[in-house]
């Protein structure tokens, strides 16, 4: 709570925290560098291709460039939060996580490009902060 209020005193975020729930069996693939994450709301056939999240937060989503997200103790920096991101965290918990250089132009709407440019290691239980 101390870290909270010291956050909110220097103007920052407070961290939202989510758990993965489940990882669906096409959800990693090393070839393509991306996680696409929902909440228990993804269809069947969403889920195949999806992390499940449960997120924790007492506080809308208001991601930005240079913030970070963590999975465990790996963390990443924001380079660019697509137009949608944000919105579709709040109701859904959806996102595209993108871990490869921002194009110039054609951004995923929804996604969120990030570095280092590799995949987090990830399990069920692991944890999210989002800040």
């Amino acid at each position: 709570i101390f870290i909270l209020f010291l956050k909110a005193i220097k103007g920052e975020s407070a961290m939202i925290q989510a758990k993965i729930t489940e990882i669906g069996t096409e959800a990693i693939n090393k070839e393509e560098p991306m996680l696409i994450l929902f909440d228990k709301t993804a269809t069947a056939a969403l889920r195949k291709y999806s992390v499940i999240q449960e997120v924790s937060k007492d506080e809308p989503f208001s991601l930005k460039a240079g913030g970070t997200i963590a999975f465990d103790d790996q963390v990443y920096t924001i380079d660019y939060v697509g137009p949608m991101a944000n919105g579709n965290l709040e109701t859904v918990a959806h996102v595209s996580l993108i871990f490869d250089a921002c194009p110039e132009e054609g951004q995923i709407a929804n996604g969120i490009y990030l570095h280092p440019h590799r995949l987090p290691a990830i399990g069920l239980g692991s944890q999210i902060f989002y800040n």
